[in-house]
């Protein structure tokens, strides 16, 4: 009230932010109707705009300044400034300004020169940053609002070489100009004209050399005017000065560039450039160019031929010019001291301490894929390595972000260290950047290295960087923004992509149960409504608006606790409707929900019919009304359809499953009687029940929800589905004599049964029946086994279940799952704790601490397992665990009268449980007895 009176009394203030917030929504929508034109628009940091956002409290369109307002944005882009030096500046204002940082899509959005003003005013003005902005067809800006670095070489007062800043799409003759306009305004040069130039064929340094060693003529090519400066792609951009007439360069005659070319080709084919590796063409250092054995009259030859048919790839050309050092593959005296320079040349590092080193090239090569080091030697450096130096080594080898195999297999070194664990919390680590900028593939190369790491050295690594993400994310936590600053967000980022490398290790070679990578702390990052933040910022990346998106756990949810993906999941089943305006009504309880009318008599073939209907919306929320019944439903009904269905559906004697493992398991039956479109109603089924939030009895292996998940199976999956063959192919596996023909006498067929005991024989291949199984072929044939058992056997029944359960399932909650927690999700989880329920329950007329409370619930811990999931059943309709454990049931014990000789009751749709207070304890016992014994369809309400 105080501020809001403080607002009436300065009543500017309130219209300032009223302006403000009308005029951003007016820009905002006009961006999204931009299409197919060029506007001029400003760049805005979008760190700046979250901290506005927060200043005038404007959420989701709307805003309200209820609360005191928060600190004042400091002025408009300062943490878009850049600390590179340049070589000159242009003129103030001007839309190449060299203060800029290089921007990616997330660190800036666009608005409106109106807004620029008005906020200029308001905050104050540090940096504009102008562009002319193209948009597509969908509203899309297509132009690129970064400008290119670009370096340059000019003559002045000395030489000076540097970089500067300029649009790719700039013309050359219009750069020329601001180029002369700068130098007039730096150092006060009235040139007559300026030209630029770029060599032909040599790179920089090479170019500098040469125009250095001919006194300012070079192999060089005048830039035309009427180009853009991203056409040439140079990576140096001679500035020739025209004064009194005379140009600063020429053009080096033909003939001379031709002879230094041809030399410096010969110099680098025949002796090689100085690596111990190179893998650049017509180079000796490459060992596919060594081998050709060139002498030396052949090769001149040779390169005679190629430059006459001018066939020379320039690219392809060998320009290193640093002689590199060896790797290291022994000890010596001055090892660290020999280690620290060897950390300048990435490449050799990697190639070091190979265990047994021959001295080839071919040892290198084939060790990159399986890199064993010698240990002794690696043991040996960590007893006198410090943290300083390793951070030196870090520093060195990944100051250049440019990947190669040999770089990974240092990184692979890199960890052994002991002391590595120690530089985890540092946010700028060269190491990191590198992995998080790797493509997939050179991940996964990482991943398989890492199988290779000492057990203990893995492990550490994985707890030391989840221990400080737990402590950067309270960190976070407690900010009055989370993750404001685009370098926590990169930290954060970083530290999981590392993290992450370890976790696809794990699963190629388990180390650690995947669970003690999750992370519970990704819950509470955001003090309030945490999963709906985090819901939009996973939908903002996946329809990529990256205006509104800065970061989300989604992108990595191997470490989100499974509790919190099921709130996702369950705010994604709520939005996810046909419009928002369903969603709007939902909200006040007046949502369309989907309402199936359904004959007890034939459940199956009425579920059918109402879920074959046209124009039905699978995504609302379900609704059942049973035909000549009254009764709203509100959540019971729900959960009474589910199980009649089910064991209906799932009964050996409709034929659609058949049972496995001793009957542990129920499994697809291909030789089943029923329409195949029922495999598509049970999809739905199952569908529908993890919208909806029902737990379903029905004992599917892990395998079928990983084939739902679209996830991999594989031969250690048949244990699950089918113990006593996967027993009997392992066995053949791990069987080694040469008489396997004589010793399991078995061809490339089984034998399996159809619903009448008739045998049936399925070729594997063609003419199965006519190949024997043989030590060389043993591998195919349980390769082939499992691919029938699990896959091709059951093909048409799981595709139309495949089908049916995404018809029902969509949005971005389901992409967190695997099918362990798909599985969890729709069954409920396994462990029974009567001891969670205990502690979370609720009273209503009772005192938790009263004798015959307690009596209760020492009567419900004495119970066994089966008992005490008919107490649940009776209490809330389904003895299936939810996820996060009994705790997260709401359970509620009301009273329920005085001594009376009424059973137990309970409202099953709200998990309230109606307990009497009954005269003793023991007649509290034996009606709870009663109650329990005769749950099925009883006492429930």
């Amino acid at each position: 009230m105080q501020n809001l009176f403080s607002l009436f009394q300065n009543p500017n203030m309130l219209n300032s932010t009223y302006q403000q917030i009308q005029l951003y929504q007016r820009t905002i929508k006009n961006l999204e109707n931009a299409s197919n034109k060029t506007l001029e628009l400003f760049i805005i940091s979008k760190t700046w705009l979250r901290q506005w956002k927060h200043y005038v409290k404007y959420y989701e369109n709307q805003y309200y300044n209820s609360n005191q307002r928060q600190q004042k944005p400091g002025p408009i882009n300062s943490d878009l400034k850049s600390d590179e030096i340049f070589v000159f500046n242009y003129p103030n204002n001007h839309s190449f300004n060299q203060k800029i940082i290089k921007l990616d899509p997330e660190d800036y959005v666009l608005i409106g020169s109106d807004l620029m003003n008005m906020w200029h005013l308001e905050f104050g003005s540090d940096l504009t940053i102008f562009r002319q902005i193209t948009f597509d067809e969908k509203s899309k800006p297509i132009t690129n609002v970064n400008l290119r670095r670009q370096e340059i070489y000019m003559k002045i007062q000395n030489s000076t070489r540097g970089i500067i800043q300029v649009d790719e799409k700039c013309l050359i003759k219009q750069w020329i100009i601001l180029i002369k306009s700068a130098l007039k305004s730096e150092f006060q040069l009235n040139c007559e004209n300026i030209r630029l130039w770029k060599h032909k064929n040599f790179p920089a340094n090479q170019a500098l050399k040469q125009l250095e060693q001919n006194n300012g003529k070079f192999n060089g090519l005048i830039l035309d005017d009427n180009y853009s400066v991203g056409y040439y792609k140079a990576d140096l951009i001679f500035i020739d000065i025209q004064e009194n007439g005379k140009w600063q360069y020429e053009q080096l005659d033909y003939k001379k560039s031709s002879q230094e070319e041809f030399k410096y080709i010969f110099n680098k084919a025949f002796k090689g450039c100085g690596k111990f590796y190179c893998d650049k063409n017509y180079c000796n250092s490459n060992p596919v160019f060594n081998q050709l054995q060139f002498e030396k009259a052949s090769l001149q030859q040779f390169l005679i031929e190629s430059f006459k048919e001018d066939s020379i790839d320039w690219n392809e050309v060998c320009f290193n010019s640093e002689q590199e050092l060896k790797p290291i593959q022994q000890r010596d005296e001055d090892f660290i001291q020999q280690i620290c320079k060897l950390s300048e040349y990435p490449n050799s590092f990697g190639c070091s301490f190979i265990q047994d080193f021959n001295g080839t090239y071919e040892q290198i090569l084939m060790n990159n894929e399986n890199p064993a080091l010698n240990m002794n030697l690696i043991n040996e450096i960590n007893k006198s390595i410090s943290v300083y130096v390793l951070k030196g080594w870090i520093n060195n080898l990944y100051r250049s972000k440019e990947p190669s195999p040999f770089k990974l297999r240092s990184i692979f070194i890199i960890l052994q260290f002991d002391c590595f664990s120690k530089i985890i919390s540092e946010k700028q680590n060269n190491l990191f950047e590198f992995i998080q900028n790797l493509d997939k593939q050179s991940k996964n190369q990482l991943s398989q290295y890492l199988t290779l790491l000492p057990t203990q050295q893995f492990i550490n690594i994985v707890e030391v960087s989840i221990q400080n993400l737990v402590s950067f994310i309270k960190q976070q936590s407690q900010q009055t923004i989370q993750l404001l600053y685009k370098t926590d967000i990169n930290y954060l980022i970083q530290l999981l992509e590392f993290l992450q490398i370890f976790y696809k290790s794990n699963e190629k070679l388990k180390r650690i149960a995947s669970d003690k990578f999750i992370i519970k702390e990704v819950t509470k990052l955001y003090p309030h409504q945490g999963e709906l933040l985090e819901y939009k910022q996973f939908a903002c990346y996946n329809k990529k608006q990256f205006e509104n998106y800065y970061f989300t756990f989604c992108l990595y949810p191997w470490i989100i606790p499974i509790e919190f993906k099921y709130q996702l999941l369950a705010l994604d089943s709520n939005i996810n409707q046909r419009n928002q305006g369903d969603f709007i009504l939902q909200q006040i309880g007046l949502a369309p929900s989907l309402k199936l009318l359904i004959d007890r008599n034939d459940i199956v073939n009425s579920a059918l019919e109402q879920l074959s209907r046209k124009e039905i919306n699978l995504k609302s929320r379900l609704s059942i009304v049973f035909k000549g019944e009254q009764g709203i439903d509100q959540g019971g009904l729900t959960r009474e359809f589910f199980s009649l269905l089910t064991q209906k559906l799932f009964d050996v004697q409709f034929t659609m499953f058949v049972t496995r493992n001793n009957n542990t398991v129920l499994w697809f039956n291909k030789h089943h009687m029923e329409m195949p479109i029922k495999y598509e109603l049970i999809g739905m089924l199952l569908g529908l029940a993890l919208y909806n939030q029902v737990l379903l009895d029905i004992n599917f292996p892990q395998l079928v929800f990983k084939k739902l998940m679209n996830e991999p199976v594989s031969f250690e999956d048949l244990k699950e589905l089918d113990l006593d063959t996967y027993k009997a192919l392992n066995l053949l596996n791990e069987y080694e004599k040469d008489d396997i023909e004589e010793a399991f006498a078995i061809n490339f067929s089984i034998t399996e049964y159809d619903n009448w005991g008739q045998a049936l024989n399925v070729e594997l291949i063609q003419n199965g029946q006519q190949i024997m199984v043989t030590q060389k072929n043993k591998q195919q044939y349980i390769q082939l086994c499992t691919e029938y058992y699990l896959n091709s056997s059951i093909q048409k029944e799981f595709q139309r279940f495949h089908a049916g359960f995404w018809k029902v399932v969509d949005g971005n909650g389901i992409k967190l799952l695997t099918g362990a927690e798909l599985q969890t999700m729709i069954l409920g989880q396994k462990h029974l704790n009567m001891q969670e329920l205990e502690e979370s329950t609720k009273y209503d007329g009772y005192d938790k601490n009263s004798e015959y409370i307690r009596t209760f619930w020492a009567y419900i811990h004495s119970l066994d397992e089966q008992q005490q999931k008919r107490f649940l059943f009776f209490s809330t309709g389904s003895d299936r665990v939810p996820v996060g454990g009994l705790k997260s049931l709401k359970f509620v014990i009301q009273k329920h009268g005085e001594d009376t000789e009424q059973l137990p009751s309970a409202h099953t749709c709200f998990n309230v449980f109606l307990l009497p207070k009954y005269e003793s304890a023991e007649k509290m016992i034996v009606k709870l007895q009663i109650a329990f014994e005769n749950s099925e369809g009883f006492g429930l309400m």
